[in-house]
């Protein structure tokens, strides 16, 4: 990790002064798994990175960014019993922000098009992690009430922080460019229970030269 860390400083180190901003957006497909289950959300991710390009190496930049990313997923019960009837409605959602360190190397191609590759670690924070349930019943007994469960919150649930490794490819023309890439979470995100669990995050985007 050291080498490493000295290796990404010495890049850094060695890029003009010049950046390009580069806004871009698109779908995220979340799995978690653990040794027993697997669960997925999708969802959507926005934010901008700055590419640096390294002087040493032509085609090699530095990409740090920044990204807000949403997952969600609903599910839906119903059942009777005796003379009562009910259903509920559970939702649950996720916001994070993640911010990649990529390495990206990329080759021009005739006519303005380009190819591109990238790989790296993603921090991950967690701002909100919820399910909430709408129940609804019906018969002798009718109502309605809403249970909100905060995974961040009390003795178990999620983490709020994860580190991913992945990269992907890319293609651009003139200012636009399209990617799908892959990231694998390295940490387990499950807390207070005796149970590992880790997300992967499939993501396929666009984005803009500003």
């Amino acid at each position: 990790m050291k080498r490493i860390a000295i290796f990404l400083a010495a890049l850094v180190l060695a890029t003009p002064t010049f950046a390009q901003v580069i806004p871009g957006a698109g779908y995220v497909n979340s799995s978690l798994k653990s040794a027993s289950s697997s669960d997925s959300q999708n969802g959507f991710y926005a934010g901008a990175s700055v590419e640096m390009g390294v002087t040493a190496v032509k085609g090699l930049s530095f990409v740090p960014g920044a990204y807000l990313s949403m997952i969600t997923s609903t599910g839906t019960s119903s059942g009777d019993f005796w003379i009562i009837s009910g259903s509920s409605k559970s939702t649950f959602t996720e916001l994070a922000v993640n911010v990649p360190a990529y390495l990206k190397y990329g080759l021009e191609l005739s006519g303005g098009a380009r190819i591109f590759a990238y790989a790296g670690p993603t921090a991950q924070i967690g701002i909100i992690s919820q399910v909430k349930t709408d129940t609804t019943t019906s018969g002798i007994i009718s109502g309605s009430s809403t249970n909100t469960k905060d995974y961040y919150a009390g003795d178990s649930g999620f983490n709020r922080f994860n580190l991913y490794l992945g990269g992907g490819l890319g293609f651009g023309f003139g200012k636009f460019s399209i990617n799908a890439g892959y990231d694998y979470g390295l940490l387990n995100v499950m807390r207070g229970v005796d149970s590992n669990a880790n997300r992967a995050n499939l993501h396929v985007g666009v984005s803009y030269m500003l």
